[in-house]
């Protein structure tokens, strides 16, 4: 599962460019709120299934349970899981960069399992321990980019 990690944990890299384009242009839902926030870009999104992809295949260099393929779909899963987690933020009228748990730290691993489950075994095994690490790993990345500068805040 090592593809979504990279490609949620990669997004953020965009916050250092210039210029960047909303991925809902600044629309708001029909309950006039944002679609998903100046958080989520195009460039994020590519940053991260580029990232995820190549960087996420590699560990598959050394023993392959993964294709090249594979670690995109994976890496597009994230990212739409992360889509679909600040999409459920606004509607529940949290601010962009509000901590909400289990909802940040679980949306990109868990919607990338279910798309991986469409078309391979997922091991319930794999749900728990992802459900119980990640959350874990969410946080120290999270502290690590805050120091970088690269978030505003530390969760």
């Amino acid at each position: 599962m090592w593809p979504p990690y990279v490609a949620n944990g990669s997004a953020v890299l965009a916050s250092r460019l210039k210029w960047r384009h909303p991925v809902d242009f600044g629309r708001n839902f029909v309950d006039g709120r944002r679609l998903f926030g100046d958080g989520k870009t195009y460039e994020g999104l590519a940053i991260g299934v580029f990232l995820g992809t190549v960087v996420g295949y590699l560990p598959n260099l050394l023993h392959t349970t993964l294709t090249l393929l594979d670690a995109l779909i994976l890496s597009v899963a994230a990212l739409l899981g992360d889509l679909l987690g600040a999409f459920i933020k606004r509607r529940l009228c949290m601010p962009r960069g509000h901590p909400a748990f289990p909802l940040d730290q679980l949306d990109f691993i868990l919607m990338a399992m279910l798309v991986r489950s469409l078309y391979a075994d997922v091991p319930v095994e794999y749900i728990i321990a992802a459900s119980v690490v990640t959350p874990i790993i969410h946080r120290v990345t999270n502290i690590v980019a805050y120091i970088l500068r690269l978030k505003k805040e530390p969760w």
